[in-house]
C-alpha cells in the first residue's frame, strides 16, 4: 500500500473527505496506478455527497469488475447513499437494490460488513423476514465481537436492532466505550443507518437518543472571544470550563481566530483532546500577532505559533493588513461560522458556538447564527481585564465591504461567425440580462464584454441564485441558430471576499475592486462548461445565508488561471 493510499485512508477515517480526495487526485496525476487509491477517491466523493460523479468513476476505474470485495462494495455503498437520498415509494425500491448488491458481496467474500448492510437494508426495503433471517445467521459470525473492537460492536448492535433486541443493542454500544475522533466518518454513516433502522422498527424516542448517543459523530464548533491577558488563576479556571464544555458536547472540529486569551485557550483544549483545529486569519498574520496576541506577552506568541503548527488548516479571510476596522474580525468570524456548519453538514454532526468572555447576545453574527437555530454557549472570564485596545482605524479613500463576485463566459464564443453574433447578443445575452434584472437592486454592479459577465452582490445566496438561474435560462436556447450543433453551457465561477466599493471614474457607476475581485476572475476559466464552481469562503457564506436552498460539493484543490495559485473549490447545485 502506497503512502498516498495510507494518507487517503486516514483522512477518510477522520472525516476529512476533501483532504482524502485531494491526496488521491495528486497521487493519480503523479502516476499511481493502484486500484486501491481509486477506491479511496470514489469513497471520498461518495461521502461528500457527490454520488453520481462517484458512480461514474466507479465504472471508469473498473472497480465494478474488481476481485477485491472492499472495492466491489463501493458500488453497493453508492447505491445505499442514493437510496437514503430518496423519499416516498422510490426509497424502498432503491434500498432493495442496495441490499442485493451488498448481499452479492457478502456471498462472494463472507465478510461481516457487507452482510450486516445487506440485513439492514433489506429491513429498510420492507423485507423484514429476510432481514431477520440474515441477522440471526450473522450473529454467529466469527468476527463478532472482539473485545474493545468498536466496529465489531457497532455491527453486532446493528444486527440486534434489526432483531428488535433494543436493550441488548444499547448495552453492546455502551460496553465498547467512546469511539475516537479518527472514526468520525464511520460514526456519521453508522448514526444515519442506526437511526433509520430504529425508526423502521418503532424504537421510542428516548431509547433512540440513548442508542445514537454512542455513535453520533463528534460536534463542530465556532469559537470566539475577546483578546486579553488573563491572570494565572483565571486562565486555569477558564481552561477547565472550556475542556468540560468540549467533552460534554464531544467536540472534534473547531474553527476560529487565535487571539490571546479565550480563543487560544479554546484552540489548545481542542488539540489536547485530539480534535481538528482550523484557524481563520482575519488579515495579515504579522499584523494579527502584533494586535491580537503580542500585547498579552511573548509566551502567548509562542503558544499561538504552536497552535498554528498543530492546526489542520490555516485559512486567510483576507490578505489585507489590519486597518482597525471591526468588520475585518466580523468577516473572519462569519467565515469560521460557515465553515463549522459546512463540516457539520458533511458529517450530519451537531454544531454550536463557544464564546469565551463574550455574552451570547454579544457574539459576532449572533442574529445569523440564531436564525439557523444554532446553540450558543458562553463562558465568562472574570478577572481577565478589559482586553486590548484596538488600533486606530486607517483612513481609506474607498469603502471596504464584503461581496459575492461572479464571472462567466461562453466557451466557443470566439469561433462564432460574424453573422451569428446578433443571434448570440439578442438571445444568450438578453437572457443573461433578464436573470440579473430579476434580482433588482441586489445586483450592485454588472458589466459585460463579448460573452463575459461580471456581477457583484452583497449576498452569496443572491449570487448563487443568479448562477443557477443562468444555467436554467440558457438550457433551452436554440444553439443551432448560432451555427453550433450543441453547447454545454456557460462556465460560471463565484467567490466571496473583502473588496473596495467606489464610484467608477470612467462610467460614473458603483464598482468594486481589489485582490479578491482578481482572484474571482481566475476561477471561471478553470470551471467546466455547464458547471458553477465556488470557493470555500463562498460555500461557507451559503451555509449561513441559505443552507436549505443550495448544496456545495467539494471538487478538489484546483489550480487557478494565470498562475494565481490553487484553492479548494466546490460545485454549486440546488438542494
Amino acid at each position: 500500500m502506497s503512502d498516498a493510499h495510507q494518507q487517503a485512508r486516514a483522512a477518510l477515517a477522520r472525516g476529512d473527505f476533501a483532504a482524502a480526495y485531494d491526496i488521491t487526485v495528486s497521487a493519480i496525476a503523479a502516476g499511481d496506478e493502484s486500484e486501491g487509491l481509486r477506491h479511496q477517491q470514489v469513497l471520498a466523493l461518495g461521502r461528500m455527497g457527490d454520488t453520481e460523479t462517484a458512480f461514474a468513476l466507479f465504472s471508469v476505474y473498473g472497480l465494478d469488475r474488481s476481485s477485491e470485495p472492499d472495492e466491489l462494495a463501493v458500488g453497493a455503498r453508492l447505491l445505499k447513499d442514493r437510496a437514503f437520498a430518496l423519499q416516498g415509494r422510490a426509497r424502498p425500491v432503491a434500498m432493495a437494490a442496495a441490499a442485493d448488491a451488498y448481499r452479492a458481496v457478502f456471498d462472494l467474500s463472507g465478510a461481516l460488513r457487507p452482510g450486516v448492510n445487506a440485513a439492514s437494508l433489506s429491513l429498510l426495503a420492507g423485507q423484514g423476514e429476510a432481514a431477520r433471517d440474515l441477522a440471526r445467521r450473522l450473529l454467529m459470525h466469527p468476527d463478532l465481537p472482539a473485545a474493545g473492537d468498536h466496529r465489531a460492536a457497532t455491527r453486532k448492535a446493528e444486527l440486534l436492532l434489526v432483531l428488535e433486541r433494543f436493550d441488548q443493542a444499547i448495552a453492546v454500544l455502551a460496553a465498547a466505550g467512546p469511539r475516537p475522533f479518527a472514526a468520525a466518518a464511520d460514526r456519521a454513516s453508522t448514526s444515519r443507518q442506526l437511526g433509520a433502522i430504529a425508526a423502521a422498527v418503532g424504537l421510542d424516542a428516548s431509547r433512540t437518543q440513548t442508542l445514537l448517543g454512542h455513535v453520533r459523530p463528534p460536534a463542530a464548533i465556532h469559537f470566539t472571544g475577546r483578546a486579553c491577558a488573563p491572570d494565572a488563576a483565571t486562565e486555569a479556571a477558564i481552561a477547565a470550563a472550556i475542556a468540560d464544555s468540549l467533552a460534554t458536547r464531544d467536540v472534534g472540529f473547531a474553527y476560529g481566530t487565535l487571539s490571546a486569551g479565550g480563543e487560544l485557550l479554546a484552540a489548545e483544549a481542542v488539540l489536547a483532546r485530539g480534535g481538528e483545529l482550523h484557524v481563520v486569519l482575519p488579515f495579515d498574520e504579522a499584523d494579527f500577532i502584533a494586535h491580537a496576541v503580542r500585547p498579552a506577552g511573548e509566551p502567548w506568541v509562542a503558544r499561538y505559533r504552536a497552535a498554528v503548527a498543530a492546526a489542520t488548516s490555516v485559512i486567510p479571510a483576507s490578505a489585507m493588513p489590519c486597518t482597525g476596522d471591526p468588520a475585518q474580525h466580523d468577516y473572519a468570524d462569519r467565515m469560521a461560522m460557515g465553515l463549522a456548519r459546512l463540516k457539520s453538514r458533511h458529517l450530519d454532526a451537531d454544531v454550536f458556538r463557544l464564546g469565551i468572555g463574550v455574552a451570547a447576545e454579544a457574539m459576532p453574527g449572533m442574529a445569523t447564527w440564531r436564525d439557523r437555530a444554532g446553540e450558543n454557549v458562553s463562558i465568562a472570564m472574570p478577572g481577565a481585564g478589559g482586553g486590548f485596545t484596538p488600533p486606530p482605524p486607517v483612513p481609506a479613500a474607498d469603502t471596504r465591504t464584503t461581496a459575492a463576485i461572479l464571472f462567466t463566459d461562453f466557451p466557443g464564443f470566439s469561433k462564432l461567425s460574424e453573422q451569428a453574433l446578433p443571434a448570440f447578443w439578442n438571445g444568450v445575452m438578453r437572457r443573461v440580462a433578464e436573470v440579473l434584472d430579476a434580482q433588482g437592486d441586489a445586483v450592485e454592479c454588472r458589466n459585460s464584454w463579448g460573452d463575459a459577465l461580471y456581477a457583484v452582490t452583497r449576498s452569496a445566496a443572491v449570487s448563487a441564485e443568479i448562477a443557477l438561474s443562468l444555467q436554467g435560462a440558457l438550457a433551452g436556447f436554440d444553439y443551432a441558430s448560432l451555427g453550433l450543433k450543441a453547447s454545454m453551457g456557460m462556465r460560471i465561477g463565484a467567490h466571496f471576499g473583502t473588496v473596495y466599493r467606489a464610484r467608477d471614474h470612467i462610467t460614473g457607476k458603483i464598482s468594486f475592486y481589489g485582490g479578491e475581485v482578481s482572484r474571482a476572475a481566475r476561477i471561471e476559466p478553470v470551471t467546466p462548461p455547464g458547471a458553477v464552481f465556488v470557493t470555500e469562503p463562498f460555500a461557507a457564506m451559503l451555509m449561513l445565508e441559505a443552507p436549505d436552498r443550495f448544496t456545495t460539493r467539494y471538487v478538489g484543490r484546483i489550480d487557478l488561471a494565470k498562475g494565481a495559485g490553487s484553492a479548494p473549490m466546490y460545485r454549486l447545485t440546488r438542494a
